[in-house]
C-alpha cells in the first residue's frame, strides 16, 4: 500500500518519517485563500481536508493511503496567516509576544474511499519579545512560510515559555493522534 504525504512541508515530512519509513510526498494543487472559515480549529480541519480531496482524485485508484495537514495560529480569535512581508511579520511576533495563543493543526487521512479529519490543539505561552529583537528576527527567512510568522523548533523556541499539548503539533503533524489513526484504519 503507497502512503503518500499531500504536502511539501519538510517539517511534515521529517515528522511524517519518524512513524512512517515509506511514503512519497506531493504538494497538493489547491488554493488556500479559497476557504474563508472565520473559526480557526474549523478552518485548518477544512484546509486539510481540501488539500487531502486534490490529491485525491489521482491517486484513488491506486490503492494509496493520503494525508494531509494544515495548520492555524489563533490568537483571541484572530487567525494569523503566513506573513506577507516584513511590517506583517514583525506585527505578528509583537502581537504574539508576552500572550498565549492556540495552534489548531488539522489532519485528513484517505483510505478506501473515507477521509478521516481531526485537529489537535496546542496551548503556546510566550514570553515578551523585545521589539529590536523581533525586528532582527522578520530580516531572516524563517517566518514567511508558516502559519503565525513562527516556528517552534526554530528562534521562537526561546521564547516559549510552555505549552499546553502536543509540541509537534505546534511543528505541524500531531504525531500521536496520526498515528493512532493510522493504526485503528490499517494504514501501518
Amino acid at each position: 500500500m503507497e502512503i503518500i504525504l499531500a504536502s511539501a512541508s519538510p517539517r511534515r515530512r521529517e515528522l511524517l518519517g519518524t512513524i512512517v519509513p515509506h511514503f512519497s510526498c506531493i504538494k497538493p494543487d489547491f488554493d488556500e485563500n479559497s476557504v474563508d472559515i472565520k473559526d480557526a480549529k474549523q478552518k485548518a480541519m477544512t484546509l486539510s481536508r481540501e488539500k487531502c480531496r486534490a490529491v485525491i482524485k489521482d491517486y484513488a485508484e491506486k490503492n494509496a493511503v493520503i494525508i494531509s495537514s494544515d495548520t492555524v495560529v489563533d490568537l483571541d480569535g484572530r487567525i494569523l496567516e503566513k506573513p506577507a512581508d516584513e511590517a506583517e511579520a514583525f506585527n505578528m511576533i509583537k502581537s504574539l509576544s508576552g500572550n498565549v495563543h492556540m495552534v489548531h493543526t488539522g489532519v485528513s487521512v484517505y483510505k478506501n474511499g473515507i477521509i478521516y479529519t481531526f485537529a489537535d490543539t496546542t496551548k503556546v505561552f510566550v514570553d515578551k519579545i523585545p521589539d529590536d529583537v523581533i525586528a532582527e528576527y522578520v530580516k531572516t527567512e524563517e517566518p514567511y512560510d508558516k502559519a503565525g510568522g513562527y516556528a517552534i523548533q526554530g528562534f521562537m523556541g526561546g521564547y516559549i515559555s510552555k505549552i499546553v499539548g502536543s509540541y509537534h503539533n505546534v511543528v505541524g503533524l500531531p504525531l500521536a493522534k496520526l498515528n493512532r489513526l493510522l493504526k485503528n484504519i490499517n494504514a501501518i
